[in-house]
Order: structure tokens, then C-alpha cells, then sequence
């Protein structure tokens, strides 16, 4: 459960996090030089213009029927809506129109207005923009604070770097043109655009640009690790599907594609042993146990894929008795899966079931998985076997 909003917009809730006038009042030191009143000014205009960016991508989302929430926090603002439960899918297209909302709304609602004003009093609106520059008219210090941030950062917003605006709006043009891999080109662009602002911001004097550089910087590499770990997942999961379907050399290529990436922890785990199982489904048993020995972190190999490898290799006791431990205590479910396969191909269904049917109730519950498993995996005939087993296992009621 979230935090509790602290009020409502129209309807949508606005969360503020402490960090947000922490940092805000820190940028109003600036101010402190014209006196405390226009640092309590900048406060006020600063959360009045960042609400309201916020409130322009909030009514975007709810013009495609989505329900939005804001939070205020230290790098400004975020405006989040769910989209599970959308009616229409929320397209890319979508999405750059809801980027585009907020920076245009402080813009054109704020900015514009009082960029017009300053004009037509003989302001100087080039200083707004010089951190060592001195205004002595309250109107203009006033005035310069909401173009500063209303045009200023509404600008910034829209340079093509993730997390900023314009960032989410050059991912959703990649997504347009390269659905599957818009998003990654769009985060390499923007650590180098990053960087770029960051060498910017140094030979300007504008020092704090390198910090949002290095933060930019930083969150773009880790959305591409995230990125490429979930890539991984998902040939994985493709892989396992390939060996249900009886297509190991689809399952081998993936499962290789992700060992190439040099992945850790549990997917290289999953990615070897599925390997193994690539190539006992072709007969090569000696390729298996050789895909197993790469897997050197803990837990190891699951049982299923030894039970396995030893019916393949003629230990049919020992393959029967560790796919039946395996099914009724290995963790893992697609080895699980995979192991029912093997011990249907290999013809020993009767011999595990009636070890697991002696292990007692954990036996006849991995018992009944292992009937539903071979039903999954299309052995419609070794279910049917495995059930009749169970049936004629199960105890009789007094005087049958």
C-alpha cells in the first residue's frame, strides 16, 4: 500500500515528499541576496508551476481514460497511471502526447504570459538566465522567477534525455520505429546526451548541470541492465516453451544467446541447465552432463536434470528414484516439467509412480503433479496411466 495522498486535484491525487521543498527551498537560496520574500516567492511560484506540469501529463492520461496520481519529490515531480486496466492499449503515440503535455502546459499557461508581460514592461529577460546577474525591480524578480522555471526548465524538460520528457518522447518515437529495441537505443542516446549537458554545464559555469548529468547517466545504465536481465527472462521462457514443444535446437539458441551475454545468479543457472536439456533432447548425453558442469553457483543443477541424465545413460534405478525425489521435492516447476517429459521418453512412468505412490502423502501429491504435468506436456496416455494408478492406490471406504 502507498503513502495516503496529502489532497486532490480535480480527482487525482497528489502525494508531497519532504525532499521536494528541501530541494526547491535549496535552489531559492539564490534569491536570498533580494531579500527572505523572494525565497518564500520562488517556493510558492516553483510548486505552483511544477503542480501544474504534473497536472498537464495527469490530464493527458485521463483523456485516455486512465487514472493518474502525482507525487512531488526531490528531482520535481512524477505523474503515474496505471495502464492494466485501460480500455485501448496506450500506445506510443499516446505516450508522446502525454509527455509533451506537461512542459507545454507550464510553458503556454505560465511561461508564455509571463514572458509577454516582461516585454511589455522593458524588462531585461536575458537576465532570468544568468545566475550572476542582479535585478533591483520586485516586478522583474518576480516575474524572471516564473519565466525561470516555467520556460527555463520547461525547455530542459524537452531535451531528448530519459527521464526528462523529451527523453520519454524520443523512446516512444524508437518505440514506433523498433517496438523491441526503441527504448535501449533511446537510453544510449541519452547517456551520451547526458554527458554531453554535463561538459555543457562545466564550461558555462552551471555546475549543478553535471549533477543531473551523472544522475541521468546513472539511471539510464541501470534501466539498460534491467533491460537486458529482462530480455534474458524472456528467452528463457521461450526456450522452455521450445523444449515442451519438442523443438530442442530453438531452445539451444536461445538458451545460448543468453549464456553469451555472460549473465549471473539464477538465469546462467537456467540457461545452462536448459542447454543440457537442449541436448539430451538430440541424443547427446555427453553434451549434457558437459552443459551441467558449467553450472558452478548455488543451487547447482536441479534433481530433475540429473535423474534425467542418468536414465539417458542406461542408470535407470537411479534416474527413477532421483526424478521421483525431484517431483516431489526439487523447487524448481519447468525442470519439474521437463523431467515428466524425460521419464514418459524414456518409458518408465509406472516405475516413478509407484515410487512416489511408496513416499506416502508427499508421493501421492507429487503424484498427482506429475499426472497433471504430462497432460500439460501433450503425454495425454502416461496421465491417463499415472491416474489409474492413483485410483487404484487411493484407500477403499469400510465394506467395498
Amino acid at each position: 500500500m502507498g503513502k495516503r495522498p496529502l489532497f486532490s486535484i480535480a480527482g487525482i491525487p497528489v502525494r508531497v515528499q519532504p525532499w521536494f521543498f528541501l530541494m526547491i527551498g535549496f535552489l531559492g537560496v539564490l534569491y536570498g541576496r533580494y531579500g527572505w520574500i523572494y525565497v518564500a516567492s520562488w517556493m510558492f511560484i516553483a510548486t505552483v508551476s511544477i503542480l501544474l506540469h504534473e497536472f498537464g501529463h495527469a490530464v493527458a492520461f485521463r483523456f485516455y481514460g486512465l487514472q493518474p496520481s502525482i507525487t512531488l519529490h526531490a528531482m520535481g515531480g512524477l505523474t503515474s497511471a496505471s495502464t492494466d486496466s485501460a480500455r485501448e492499449k496506450f500506445t506510443p503515440t499516446r505516450s508522446i502526447v502525454t509527455s509533451l503535455a506537461g512542459p507545454l502546459s507550464a510553458l503556454v499557461l505560465l511561461g508564455l504570459p509571463a514572458w509577454i508581460m516582461a516585454k511589455n514592461q522593458g524588462l531585461d529577460i536575458g537576465v532570468v538566465f544568468q545566475p550572476r546577474a542582479v535585478m533591483t525591480d520586485p516586478a522583474e524578480i518576480v516575474l524572471g522567477q516564473i519565466i525561470f522555471i516555467n520556460v527555463g526548465w520547461s525547455l530542459l524538460n524537452l531535451i531528448p534525455i530519459l527521464p526528462l520528457d523529451g527523453g520519454n518522447v524520443m523512446a516512444s518515437i524508437g518505440e514506433l520505429a523498433s517496438p523491441r529495441s526503441g527504448r535501449r537505443v533511446a537510453n544510449i542516446a541519452s547517456i551520451a546526451m547526458a554527458g554531453a549537458f554535463g561538459l555543457w554545464g562545466l564550461s558555462v559555469g552551471a555546475f549543478i548541470a553535471p549533477v543531473f548529468a551523472a544522475f541521468f547517466i546513472a539511471m539510464n545504465i541501470a534501466e539498460l541492465s534491467q533491460g537486458r536481465s529482462d530480455d534474458s527472462s524472456r528467452e528463457l521462457a521461450e526456450a522452455t516453451r521450445a523444449l515442451i514443444a519438442y523443438d530442442p535446437v530453438r531452445a539451444e539458441q536461445l538458451a545460448w544467446s543468453v549464456l553469451t551475454q555472460s549473465p549471473s545468479g539464477e538465469q546462467q543457472r537456467w540457461a545452462s541447465e536448459l542447454t543440457a536439456w537442449a541436448r539430451l533432447a538430440r541424443g547427446d548425453t555427453f553434451g549434457a552432463q558437459q552443459a551441467v558442469s558449467w553450472i558452478t553457483s548455488s543451487p547447482g543443477p536441479s534433481a530433475s536434470i540429473g535423474g534425467a541424465i542418468a536414465l539417458a545413460s542406461g542408470r535407470t534405478q537411479e534416474g527413477v528414484s532421483t526424478l521421483a525425489w525431484a517431483l516431489a521435492h526439487d523447487q524448481h516447476k519447468p525442470a519439474k516439467v521437463l523431467g515428466a517429459m524425460a521419464v514418459a521418453q524414456a518409458g518408465q512412468v509406472t516405475a516413478v509412480t509407484h515410487e512416489l505412490l511408496a513416499m506416502g502423502s508427499v508421493g501421492v501429491e507429487a503424484a498427482v503433479l506429475f499426472r497433471d504435468l504430462l497432460d500439460y506436456a501433450g503425454h495425454q496416455v502416461d496421465a491417463l496411466q499415472v491416474n489409474d494408478l492413483l485410483t487404484a492406490s487411493a484407500p477403499r471406504p469400510p465394506g467395498w
